[in-house]
């Protein structure tokens, strides 16, 4: 700018002097008009250089603004990041991340069908119990979401949504949840699906997830936890995909847990959960005409593609029902014990009968032979699996985590039963009483990988209505082959 400003003050100089030089001959008062003439020209000039300077700051100074607000705002190369942490592709920037999910569980198993009633028959085969993908990450450091779709089922394949929610996580050790998942229930509820020391979860456990909570239910939650407490209250509704009703239910899901921790891989955690259906869904318009519950439970081993269980209640119409349950888990380095108490209930509905009620409790343990422990994940309040201290490699010599389990569960339908050659008391309920023993053996090659081959010895004392024997024996065996990222 000052090398502009010299040159158009001195081209304004050699114009001013030819200018005086072809008016030599003027009077000295023409020449002192024209001298003043001349300076008012200058000062023009210098103020429109003047100005001109002023805008050629500003425009360098909105210029340098712009640019330093696109380097604040634009991600640089260096701040997007993409890894493959346990198999898991991730992709990170400084206000998102993104990670594909994925759980693929392929079972296979064989049922040898002992003393069972007429017209039952296990249908042995294969299927994929769960074939899980999806994505999950957070959005504004604050916010989580997730989407699993699942292409696999109980015994036939389907596709449903299993998770699709959102989170909010800027409160603290609170955290606000909506969408459709598995509300937090119980402590075996809580482990995750590719977690379970088993195929399937204890029955007792299972059936109380059905109620109110399990897979894709259409819920709200109001969850808090630390390193060793978990305190979650949920309301809930019906599952994604369900048959159309005319109003859906209704429940409320609470779930308690306190973990102490003892250091050295030894720990123990406590746990309650109680479950209240306050209305069911209507079965036909106008209201009053709740849609009847129904308590049944399969042999843990979902692979039959007919459905079968052995125990049931049938449908009872109820105006409300509730569950309770208490349980306990804990570690000492590599031995794992775990077991619960369930209590079920119901309130008639329009009737003068009594409220049924019905129970049942389960006991599992593991040992790891290759000396990992599981892990307690405190954002589920529920354990995971060991993770391998060496993966299995035949070059390396490693030889991954080696697992085994023993489980044995007992779920009760009966109320009332009376006794055999009888028919069934007034209010009674003949659904049956089923036990079962599990053996397993697990083996974990590396984080992403499992094998499972469980034995079951499953036998069910029940009743019909006029006293005959429904009873069962049941054999099988199963094995699952996984992948979870």
């Amino acid at each position: 700018m000052r090398i502009l400003r010299t040159a158009l003050l001195g081209g304004a100089a050699l114009m001013m002097a030819a200018t005086g030089a072809q008016a030599g001959k003027a009077t000295s008062s023409g020449t002192s008009a024209q001298g003043a003439a001349d300076q008012a020209k200058i000062d023009q000039l210098e103020q429109s250089i003047q100005d001109l300077e002023s805008q050629v700051q500003d425009l360098k100074r909105s210029t340098a603004d712009q640019y330093a607000d696109l380097q604040k705002n634009q991600a640089k190369p260096s701040d997007i990041k993409v890894s493959l942490a346990n198999g898991r592709p991730t992709i990170s920037g400084p206000d998102f991340t993104f990670a594909l999910r994925s759980l693929v569980q392929f079972d296979s198993a064989y049922y040898g069908q002992g003393k069972l009633p007429a017209g039952i028959d296990f249908s042995s085969g294969n299927d994929f119990r769960r074939a899980r993908f999806g994505f999950e990450g957070t959005a504004f450091s604050d916010w989580y979401y997730t989407f699993i779709y699942d292409f696999g089922g109980s015994g036939t394949e389907g596709a449903t949504i299993a998770s699709a929610y959102i989170q909010y996580n800027g409160l603290g050790p609170v955290h606000v949840r909506a969408g459709a998942y598995p509300v937090p229930e119980s402590l075996d509820d809580a482990t995750s699906a590719a977690d379970l020391l088993f195929l399937e979860r204890a029955q007792p456990t299972d059936l109380a997830r059905s109620m109110a909570g399990s897979d894709g239910r259409d819920a709200a939650t109001v969850f808090a936890y630390d390193n060793n407490y978990f305190a979650a209250a949920s309301y809930s509704m019906g599952l994604v995909g369900e048959a159309a009703s005319f109003d859906e239910q209704e429940a409320a899901v609470g779930k308690l847990a306190y973990r102490f921790d003892f250091g050295d891989d030894t720990n123990v955690v406590f746990g309650a959960d109680g479950t209240y259906i306050f209305k069911f869904a209507d079965a036909a318009a106008g209201g009053n005409s709740p849609t009847p519950i129904r308590f049944r439970e399969r042999p843990e081993l979902n692979e039959d593609s007919q459905g079968i269980r052995l125990i049931d209640t049938g449908s009872i119409t109820a105006d409300s029902a509730w569950e309770y349950g208490f349980e306990a888990a804990g570690n000492i380095k590599n031995l794992y014990a775990q077991g619960g108490w369930f209590g079920y209930g119901l309130n008639r509905h329009a009737s003068t009968l009594a409220d049924p009620n019905f129970d049942g409790w389960y006991l599992q343990g593991s040992w790891v032979l290759t000396g990992e422990s599981k892990k307690y994940r405190p954002e589920l309040g529920a354990y995971g699996i060991p993770k391998p201290a060496q993966n299995f490699t035949i070059d390396k010599g490693g030889l991954g985590a080696w697992e085994i389990a023993a489980r044995y569960s007992d779920l009760n339908l009966n109320y009332n039963e009376g006794v055999a050659g009888k028919a069934t008391p007034t209010g009674g309920i003949r659904g049956g009483d089923q036990r079962i023993w599990s053996a397993g053996i697990n083996w974990y090659p590396n984080p992403v990988l499992r094998f499972m081959l469980d034995y079951q010895h499953v036998s069910v004392s029940r009743l019909n209505s006029s006293g005959g024997d429904l009873g069962a024996v049941l054999d099988d065996v199963s094995l699952r082959l996984q992948l979870a990222f």
